[in-house]
């Protein structure tokens, strides 16, 4: 199993001058639980371009790659280089947000963006230390998944239903990730701990497990709505849409054509608004002291306000929401390190006594 990669960037270049003067570019590499950088040289990108249309000859990579110039040289020039730089940030990702998966699941691809890939054979081996580590990797991969949850909403409620289907997508994949690394984090409990420090890992792994059943309910109950509502829409058109099907020209009176469109226009009427709350039970907006004295111009300047002033304070609560959650992580941290240094107390305590109790013998003996 291998990161899923989520963007890359060639944000940078430099040039190094051993063995001999050359460019290297920077590349900044997103994947679900971590990130990472490589440097890479030109020859770098185009022997992978080269392995890849090999690979594939009737199905190259679509993005055209950055040639090679050779009168004048691209080395030390900043405008070539700049433009090679940004030519070789299109090439890798438009391979990444191609539909066709076939580069990017080959060995060649792997490779050069070092994307570390975890031997099922090796899965259970943890350390004490890297158990807790690859539990906190856990636990953000659920928080960004409740992040892009989160984001869909908004989408959704905005109508942009091609970011939403993005969202919904990006966490599916985040989820399987989370499911499989989490059997391999079950399996490899170590049975060496304390009895206190199994119960304690047996309980955060419960607590992981509930929160992954919970965001594959949330995943699958927004994909519910979404299809409910669409059937519903189509459902009520299928009716208006039949009304007048029903009856044909020549049996149709004036009478019946007058209840077939009041029954159409009553149809639109109850499809094509919303009320919430109070204006729920009367349609008509109530004019306010504040809206009294205003033409349309001045509500529509005055409704901008307002949302100003609503966007300013969902920053400034976004603002203490994020300084309440680095406080969390902070006290987290230090609750594990609290809790390892409490274990080595137990051990360092049992050990004394295992002494303790042979100094003991030693002594009956002796007396």
């Amino acid at each position: 199993m291998s990161e899923v990669i989520q963007s890359i960037f060639v944000r940078d270049c430099e040039t190094r001058q051993q063995p001999k003067p050359h460019t290297v570019y920077k590349v900044d590499i997103h994947a679900a639980v971590r990130n990472w950088t490589i440097w890479k040289r030109y020859s770098e990108f185009k022997k992978l371009h080269e392995q890849l249309v090999a690979l594939y000859p009737d199905h190259p990579p679509t993005s055209p790659f950055p040639s090679k110039s050779l009168f004048p040289p691209t080395f030390g020039d900043a405008q070539k280089t700049e433009d090679r730089r940004r030519g070789l940030e299109d090439y890798v990702r438009a391979i990444l947000r191609d539909r066709d998966d076939r580069w990017r699941q080959t060995d060649f691809w792997r490779d050069f963006l070092a994307i570390p890939t975890r031997d099922t054979s090796t899965l259970t081996m943890y350390t004490s230390e890297s158990w807790l580590e690859e539990y906190q990797d856990m636990a953000q991969a659920g928080r960004e998944i409740r992040s892009l949850m989160n984001k869909r909403d908004t989408h959704n409620a905005r109508n942009e239903i091609s970011a939403s289907h993005h969202c919904t997508v990006q966490a599916k994949k985040l989820l399987l990730t989370m499911a499989s690394r989490l059997a391999h984090l079950d399996s490899g409990v170590q049975t060496g701990l304390s009895d206190g420090e199994l119960r304690r890992r047996r309980d955060m792994l419960n607590t992981l497990k509930e929160e992954k059943d919970a965001l594959a309910k949330l995943i699958s109950t927004g994909r519910q709505d979404h299809d409910l509502l669409y059937t519903t829409s189509t459902t009520t058109g299928s009716k208006v849409a039949a009304a007048p099907m029903a009856s044909s020209p020549q049996g149709t009176n004036w009478m019946d054509r007058k209840q077939l469109l009041g029954g159409e226009s009553v149809q639109r009427h109850s499809t094509g608004s919303r009320a919430f709350g109070a204006a729920a039970s009367s349609k008509l907006a109530k004019e306010t002291e504040v809206t009294r004295g205003l033409d349309n111009e001045g509500i529509a300047q005055y409704q901008h306000q307002l949302m100003t002033e609503q966007d300013l304070q969902v920053e400034q609560f976004s603002a203490i929401l994020n300084r309440q959650k680095q406080l969390g992580y902070a006290i987290g941290d230090e609750l594990e390190t609290q809790t390892q240094v409490l274990d080595e107390l137990d051990r360092d305590v049992g050990r004394t006594q295992a002494k303790l109790k042979f100094a003991n013998k030693r002594l009956g003996k002796i007396n």
